[in-house]
């Protein structure tokens, strides 16, 4: 409780009863992840961006603009080391 009696912001509950911390650690989980799939599964990483691009609150904005690029460059990426048959190997001797 505050001084005045009334609620700290942080402690005010929304309409489906999760606090602004939840929300606000929710987004963040679903930046991380999108970072890391941005490189590691590139369309999957993008479609995240997008996700984070709609959601309400402005502030992660830039990282989901961030997210969009990183997983097109990667794509990029993945697809030259796939094309370039750097993990195609034609020879199946352990020896």
């Amino acid at each position: 409780m505050s001084p005045d009696g009334g609620r700290w912001i942080s402690d005010q509950i929304s309409s489906n009863g999760a606090s602004a911390e939840i929300r606000d650690q929710s987004a963040q989980r679903l930046i991380v992840l999108g970072y890391i799939t941005a490189v590691a599964m590139p369309p999957i990483g993008f479609i995240l961006g997008i996700v984070v691009a709609t959601r309400p609150s402005k502030q992660y904005s830039k990282h989901a603009r961030w997210i969009l690029a990183i997983s097109i460059v990667a794509t990029i990426v993945w697809i030259l080391i796939f094309s370039s048959g750097v993990i195609n190997t034609t020879d199946t001797d352990m020896s």
